[in-house]
Parts: C-alpha cells; sequence; structure tokens
C-alpha cells in the first residue's frame, strides 16, 4: 500500500482516538513508542495526540484542589492553565510568596480511565485471535504494559517522588549542570502536583540561546550527558524529553520538567544496557541474544540462530548506511525482529523514546549530533567501558579457575572409572589390563598437561596467579605422562 494511503488511515486513527477519549488518546501516545506494533507512519501521527487535548474549564479543578491541598492554600492562583494533556492541567501560582507551577489532575479521569482498561482487557483475547502469531508475544504483554505506564502517570504522588529522587541524585554535581524543580510536598497529593516555577529558556530556541551567550552545540552536549548520567549511573531518569520539558536557565543548567513518564533502571538492567551496546559494537551476536532476552524483550525460547542470522543481516545493513541514527536502527532492529516473538518492555520503551524524541531535539540544536557516538565517549569517560571489560575479564577468569579445578579432580576421577572397568573385564587377562590401563592413563595425561597449557596461556591476559598454577599443574601432568609411559614401556 502507498505510503500517502498509510498517512491517511493514521490520520483517521489519530482522529478515532481523539474522540473515544483520554484512555484511548493515552493508547495513541504509547503506541507512538512501539515499532514492535506499528509502522512508522503510524507512530509519527499518533505522537502528535499530546498536542490534540483542549484544555478544560478551570471550575471543574477547584474539587480537586479545595479536597486534596485547600483551595486557599495558594497566595494566589491563575486560572488561566498554561499547558494541559490528556490526564492533567497546568496553572501557575504563588505559594509562601515563591513562584510555583500546580499540575491538577483532570475530574474523574480515573474512574473512566479504569472502565476503559477493563474493555481493553476484555478484548486482549480478541485481538490474539485476530493478529498474526508474529505480534502475540508484544500483544500479550502490551495490556499489562499499559495499564502499569498509565496508572503510574495517573500518581502525581510517584511524580513528586521522582522528582525528588532525581534532584537529590544531581544534587552532589559539584558543575551545578542540571536544575530539578523543588516539589512542595504540603500542597501535593495524588491529585495534585506543586512544584516550583523553574524559568529557563526552550532548548529549541536557538536565536535566545544565541542571544544569552549559549552555544547550541554545548546545549546538545550538556542534555545527552544529563540522560546518559540519569539512566546509567543514577538509575532513575526523565522520560519524555520534548522540546517542551526541557530548557536553559540563566545560570545555563539544564531545566528538566514534567516527570509523568520518568523510569527506573535496575543495576541488571544497566549492566545489559551496556552489555547490549558492547556486544554490538564487538559483532557479538550470542551476547546480543543474552541481553535482549535478559532485558525482556525477546522471548527465552525464540529459535536462536535464526535471531541471530537476522542480527548478522541488521549489523552488515547498518555497517553499509553510513551515518546511522537512533531512530534507523531502531526502525531495522525492529523491522527485522517482527517475525520473532519479540517485545519492547516499558523501561526499553520509555529508553528508545528518550532517544528518538531526544535525538530529534538535540538535532535541532546540533544538526551533526550523533547520539550514539556522544553515548560511546560518556560510557569511555565515566569508566562504563573498562568496567564492563573488567565484568567480562573477571568472567573469564572464573571460567578458567573452574575449568582448571576440574582438570585436577580428573586423574581422580579417571582412577576410578579405569578401576570399574577392570573389574568389568575379569575375562581379560591382568598383564593385558594392566597394559590397557597404563597406557589410556598415559594418553589421560597428556591430553590433560596440553590442555592445561593452553587454559594457562588463556589465563595469562586475566591474572598471572592464575597462569602461573596452570603452568604448574601441566608440568606436573607432564611428568606424570612421562612417568606412565616409562612404565608402559617396561
Amino acid at each position: 500500500m502507498p505510503r500517502d494511503q498509510h498517512e491517511q488511515r493514521a490520520r483517521r486513527l489519530r482522529e478515532a482516538m481523539l474522540n473515544l477519549g483520554p484512555t484511548f488518546v493515552k493508547i495513541g501516545q504509547v503506541l507512538s513508542t512501539r515499532p514492535d506494533l506499528v509502522p512508522q507512519v503510524y507512530a509519527e501521527e499518533f505522537a502528535v495526540l499530546q498536542d490534540a487535548i483542549p484544555a478544560g474549564p478551570y471550575r471543574e479543578m477547584i474539587p480537586a484542589l479545595a479536597e486534596d491541598v485547600g483551595y486557599h492554600s495558594y497566595d494566589d492562583f491563575d486560572p488561566e492553565p498554561i499547558a494541559g494533556g490528556s490526564l492533567a492541567q497546568v496553572y501557575r501560582a504563588t505559594y509562601q510568596g515563591k513562584q510555583v507551577v500546580v499540575k491538577v489532575r483532570r475530574p474523574g479521569i480515573k474512574d473512566l480511565i479504569e472502565t476503559d482498561l477493563r474493555i481493553i482487557r476484555r478484548l486482549v483475547p480478541l485481538a490474539l485471535f485476530l493478529a498474526p502469531d508474529r505480534f502475540s508475544f508484544s500483544l500479550r504483554n502490551m495490556a499489562d504494559d499499559f495499564e502499569r505506564i498509565i496508572l503510574e502517570e495517573l500518581d502525581f504522588e510517584r511524580e513528586a517522588q521522582m522528582m525528588e529522587e532525581i534532584r537529590e541524585n544531581f544534587a552532589a554535581d559539584e558543575n551545578e549542570t542540571v536544575t530539578i524543580p523543588r516539589v512542595f510536598r504540603d500542597v501535593c497529593s495524588e491529585r495534585v502536583l506543586t512544584m516550583e516555577y523553574a524559568e529557563g529558556t526552550k532548548v529549541t530556541d536557538l536565536e535566545e540561546l544565541e542571544a544569552k551567550g549559549y552555544d547550541p552545540e554545548n546545549v546538545a552536549r550538556r542534555v545527552a550527558n544529563a540522560y546518559f548520567t540519569m539512566g546509567l549511573d543514577h538509575g532513575v531518569y526523565h522520560g519524555d524529553p520534548h522540546p517542551g520539558n526541557l530548557a536553559v536557565d540563566d545560570d545555563g543548567r539544564i531545566v528538566f520538567y514534567d516527570f509523568g513518564m520518568s523510569g527506573r533502571f535496575t543495576p541488571a538492567m544497566q549492566a545489559s544496557v551496556i552489555n547490549l551496546y558492547l556486544a554490538a559494537v564487538n559483532r557479538d551476536v550470542e551476547s546480543i541474544i543474552d541481553e535482549l532476552v535478559a532485558l525482556g524483550a525477546l522471548d527465552p525460547d525464540a529459535d536462536r540462530a535464526a535471531v541471530g542470522h537476522v542480527l548478522e543481516l541488521v549489523i552488515d545493513d547498518l555497517e553499509g548506511s553510513g551515518d546511522v541514527n537512533w531512530q534507523q536502527i531502531i526502525d531495522v532492529v525492529v523491522g527485522m525482529l517482527r517475525e520473532f516473538p519479540f517485545r519492547i518492555p516499558p523501561d526499553v520503551m520509555l529508553v528508545i523514546r528518550v532517544g528518538s524524541i531526544g535525538e530529534g531535539v538535540l538535532r535541532q540544536l546540533d544538526p551533526e549530533f550523533n547520539i550514539l557516538a556522544a553515548a560511546q565517549a560518556f560510557l569511555r569517560e565515566h569508566g562504563f567501558l573498562q568496567r564492563a571489560a573488567r565484568m567480562k575479564l573477571a568472567e573469564a577468569q572464573s571460567d578458567i579457575e573452574t575449568s582448571l579445578w576440574a582438570l585436577l579432580r580428573l586423574p581422580t576421577k579417571l582412577d576410578r572409572e579405569l578401576d570399574a572397568r577392570e573389574q568389568e573385564r575379569t575375562v581379560i587377562p591382568q598383564e593385558i589390563a594392566q597394559s590397557q590401563r597404563r597406557q589410556t592413563r598415559s594418553i589421560g595425561y597428556a591430553i590433560l598437561a596440553g590442555g592445561t597449557f593452553v587454559a594457562s596461556g588463556l589465563a595469562l591476559s586475566v591474572s598471572q596467579i592464575s597462569a602461573t598454577v596452570g603452568i604448574v599443574v601441566a608440568l606436573g601432568f607432564t611428568i606424570l605422562f612421562i612417568h606412565s609411559s616409562r612404565q608402559q614401556r617396561r
């Protein structure tokens, strides 16, 4: 089907979602970040849903303010919203003499969404029945993923907690390169979030940035490094880097707004992301598959040989493309893996969203910006590559040491096995049995000596101690081989 027909269908679907209400608007927004389920042309159309929500009347917001934090808690409250979305609206106010921003959840939205979620859960089996088999893995998990995402975004207490945690993480930054608005807990609830008003210049307003003396290319690098620091160092990150949520204040610090979409990496996920990058750089297809399974993106029962073949094609395709960007990588990888039990878990989805939207914003600041090169520089400068290499060496050392100990125990096991075999072969004359035993033992010692020498050579790059122990053991096996061979000749 021609692209223009797909674009028309995507527009009609977007309009239908807008008419169906907030839940389906949010579904469209989530689908805009799910290239494993929808083609890019649909994802691009669904991405504009956030800006299509009309502002609701202020009088509808008063009950939440009055019941949760007290309507008269604020010194002053501007009833004209400064921003709005499918779930909430944002206002300016004054609290204890300070300029603040107040985010208020739309009335009745949670009940409406929970009703819609019940309907969606009932429709999932039908969708699974009608959808091609290759989408079943993604669809089975998407309903749960979506429910978790939207309920978390409805909970402003969670958003306040994430803001405070990220703010505290950056508090130790001596260079003070990032600003996270302070949260006023006294006037916060599940439906109301009050934070300080942090003024700044929109990151994509290049003329104003340059007028204030800021280099747009330097701003792009600092925004990228802030995201790398949040994700790979702190483990808690802002997940919605569109231009309206990023600014530069008068002190040159990067300001982040709106933490409704924010994520958390476990140490295991951080390690998997780094290992995935290293495996891709080294063209280690088996390790790439291992990390995709560890991240929950690939079904453990998937055909590894077939997935490996596809990944090799992906790497060849990307290496032959010259200038490769983040979105191109995602499109190619997901397009190739779409035939397998493959999905994008919520946390990985947020990372893809950050990379896709963030790269677009950063390229407005610096048309030559390469997010992959920036990631590599960050990993190198902050010791992540060296740390990952040390982990790999430690694993190799552990494997080699385990193999050496197994080799040390092998002669005893071999003796037992030979004794058992000798007892079974009672019909063979004793002299012949002893000769066969010595011959087998000599061969065993020779194999052990050769194997241990090879293992010691491999261990030398990891640990000189392990290599020395291995050489001593190998020499011992060599002596035993010589002694056994002489006995056999006699």
